[in-house]
């Protein structure tokens, strides 16, 4: 019987290893959007409506310092990183309404955990 190369065995698991990464790895999406608050939640997280979003209801999970700077009323600036592994159902899709949601990728807000990056309380 013959015996396989050591080599040939790591090539294997390089490339396996590879395909599943190519596969299952997903680039992150940065988005900005203008948002209205209009709940501030007890576990650190905002709801309220994108401009341009139809009236949605968006939660937004916020670190405690961006939390107690927000106030319910107001807009704010906010740019977001989400990871695109998860798509929306089209059923789910033609619900949606306003401009902001005709940029395909804005739809994995709905579907993905949202990071907020930087939400701009300085201004209100």
């Amino acid at each position: 019987m013959r015996k396989i190369p050591f080599f040939t065995i790591i090539a294997i698991v390089f490339l396996a290893g590879g395909y599943y990464f190519l596969h299952n790895s997903s680039s992150p999406i940065d988005v900005s959007f203008n948002f209205l608050v209009t709940q501030k939640n007890d576990d650190n997280s905002i709801s309220g409506n994108i401009e341009g979003a139809g009236n949605k209801k968006i939660k937004l999970d916020l670190d405690e310092s961006q939390w107690d700077s927000v106030k319910v009323g107001n807009r704010y600036s906010v740019e977001a990183r989400f990871y695109d592994k998860h798509k929306l159902s089209n059923k789910e899709k033609k619900t949606l309404e306003g401009p902001f949601w005709s940029n395909e990728t804005n739809t994995g807000i709905l579907a993905n955990d949202v990071e907020v990056t930087m939400i701009d309380t300085s201004v209100n």
